[in-house]
């Protein structure tokens, strides 16, 4: 009795980290498209500085994940709530790492004296990024089916918009050339919004994961 009350004490403790690393890759993402749409310099190098935060708490999760495997040897379903958030937070690594390298390409417009718009679209999209990683957090906490399920069904709509984007900032490299590397780095940003879309539907997936007992796919 006295291992599974030490056990829950580990877990909760787990999910507060989790959760803490949560937030904090959210507000990465929030600043890195403040940085965007405000070509903002120093906001987007505070984003590139703090990527160091996350990837410790990265480390420091991993750690306690393998120690309460060793010390605990769960099974079954805690088994795998403690091995889904091994591969959840991957994802959550990969996110902040994403808006870091937002931020890079901004730095790099920012190099232009007359710089190129950011299209609407590009808003649009980070929003949607932002809010299936927002729903995916909350799956994870409430340990929601619903929720995550909702998450996975909004990567389309983000995938639909980085096409659509794609296919106009091609267009315009031939209709502007000479902003056509200002157009190259936006384009850049738009793949790695939609990454975090996609790391965000990871995210959920491991959520049912744990909830179903097997790993649900990109196709459902």
């Amino acid at each position: 009795m006295v291992t599974r009350i030490e056990y829950q004490k580990e877990m909760t403790l787990l999910h507060q980290e989790i959760i803490r690393m949560g937030a904090t890759v959210e507000n990465a993402i929030s600043e890195a498209i403040r940085a965007l749409v405000d070509m903002d310099e120093a906001k987007a190098r505070q984003v590139i500085e703090q990527d160091d935060i996350v990837d410790e708490m990265e480390r420091t999760i991993d750690h306690h994940c393998v120690a309460i495997i060793a010390r605990q040897q769960p099974v079954a379903s805690d088994l795998r709530d403690v091995t889904s958030t091994l591969k959840l937070i991957t994802d959550l690594e990969r996110i902040a790492d994403h808006a870091s390298d937002i931020s890079e390409r901004i730095l790099e417009i920012c190099k232009n004296s007359e710089r190129i718009a950011v299209p609407h679209d590009i808003v649009t999209m980070t929003g949607l990024a932002q809010n299936m990683l927002r729903g995916s957090l909350d799956s994870y906490v409430s340990r929601s089916e619903e929720q995550a399920l909702a998450v996975v069904g909004m990567d389309v709509k983000v995938d639909e918009l980085y096409n659509r984007l794609k296919t106009y900032l091609v267009h315009l490299m031939t209709v502007d050339p000479a902003n056509v590397g200002q157009l190259v780095e936006m384009l850049q940003i738009c793949k790695y919004v939609e990454r975090i879309a996609d790391h965000a539907q990871n995210v959920a997936e491991w959520v049912l994961y744990y909830v179903k007992g097997r790993r649900v796919g990109h196709n459902g």
